[in-house]
């Protein structure tokens, strides 16, 4: 059984500030095509409690034990590249699971081994996100954490609240595994890039 390659696709925006307009993912499109936004009702931003209505809160993947059946540990996942098949393809079922999205989201349906504009960011979603990162008190982050079974959960009409949601969430309460200190940049790089996606979809 063949599995798409998906990851985190929408976790890639770290940023905060109006003069930093996020590139929040919108979430892997059909093969061979760019996402665009999406909204799913009204947005009031940031409240007493933080952003609400823009997505739920990043948290704690609740896979860990689907992972650690595959004799994985979610805290240092190798590179995609480093599982064997049979490995790789249990490995995507749970990203289909995370996303509640199937195989056809990432892979073209006629050739499998095609690269794709979702296989790619996909790929630099799983080095950037789930190897790189975690949650501030070390919990494992993986695709459930900002997917949550929906393959787009941003609300970006509201561009002011998704700014402060991105801050609140991927910056806040995330960190480097690498010890080094995280903020917009570390995904949007230095001079900022708005739209890392755009990209990471090229070959």
């Amino acid at each position: 059984m063949r599995a798409c390659i998906l990851v985190l696709s929408v976790c890639a925006g770290a940023c905060a500030g109006a003069a930093r307009p996020p590139d929040g993912p919108p979430g892997p499109a059909p093969a061979g095509t760019s996402g665009g936004p999406t909204t799913s009702g009204p947005s009031t931003g940031p409240g007493p409690a933080g952003p609400v209505d823009i997505a739920p809160p990043v948290k704690p993947s609740a896979m860990a034990a689907d992972l650690g059946a595959l004799g994985l540990d979610p805290k240092a996942m190798p590179t995609l590249d480093k599982l064997p098949p049979e490995k790789l393809r249990q490995v995507m079922k749970t990203f289909t699971k995370a996303l509640g999205t199937t195989c056809n989201g990432c892979h073209d349906p006629n050739d499998y081994r095609a690269s794709t504009p979702n296989k790619r960011v996909a790929s630099r979603m799983w080095d950037f996100y789930v190897r790189g990162l975690a949650l501030e008190d070390g919990s494992p982050l993986y695709c459930d954490s900002c997917h949550g079974g929906k393959e787009r959960f941003l609300d970006r009409h509201d561009d002011k609240g998704v700014r402060a949601w991105m801050d609140a969430n991927f910056v806040s309460k995330l960190k480097r595994k690498d010890g080094k200190p995280h903020a917009c940049e570390g995904c949007h790089g230095d001079p900022f890039q708005p739209k890392i996606l755009t990209g990471w979809r090229r070959p």
